[in-house]
């Protein structure tokens, strides 16, 4: 699994899951902190619909940690402040660069499947509530 949909999975999804994987993997590995977490500002770049141009929207809070899992290096960064998803994070990124094999990924890998199909059934919910009250405009110029 590749690492942006890794991310994503593990932000949008149960909480929980980055922390029970990274306890997994403290369990197994040393982890040093390399980095504690913080919260820094970020600018936020948007690009302008019409000229295409970029321009900075304004500043966000993020919280950032970088960890090393015997000798890898993690990075964990979360919107907001949430020092423990972003050291969970970390240590979760630092596992899946470690070499091939030193951690169960493919354990993780399906628990991440299994989080994304979950992730997908709220979003659908979501756009079928959404379209049951979509109101077609076009058809309310027939009936006058």
């Amino acid at each position: 699994m590749r690492r942006r949909e890794r991310t994503r999975i593990l932000v949008k999804g149960d909480p929980g899951l980055a922390r029970r994987i990274a306890a997994d993997i403290e369990a197994a590995a040393h982890v040093d902190i390399v980095e504690a977490p913080r919260e820094e500002l970020v600018m936020v770049k948007v690009r302008e619909s019409a000229r295409r141009s970029l321009f900075y929207l304004g500043e966000a809070l993020m919280t950032t940690c970088r960890v090393s899992v015997e000798g890898v290096s993690g990075k964990g960064m979360v919107l907001g402040s949430d020092r423990e998803a972003a050291y969970a994070l970390a240590v979760v990124d630092a596992a899946y660069a470690a070499p091939e094999g030193r951690f169960d990924t493919d354990a993780y890998d399906r628990m991440l499947a299994e989080q994304a199909q979950a992730i997908e059934a709220a979003a659908s919910f979501e756009r079928r509530a959404v379209a049951a009250t979509k109101v077609d405009f076009s058809t309310m110029e027939d009936e006058l």
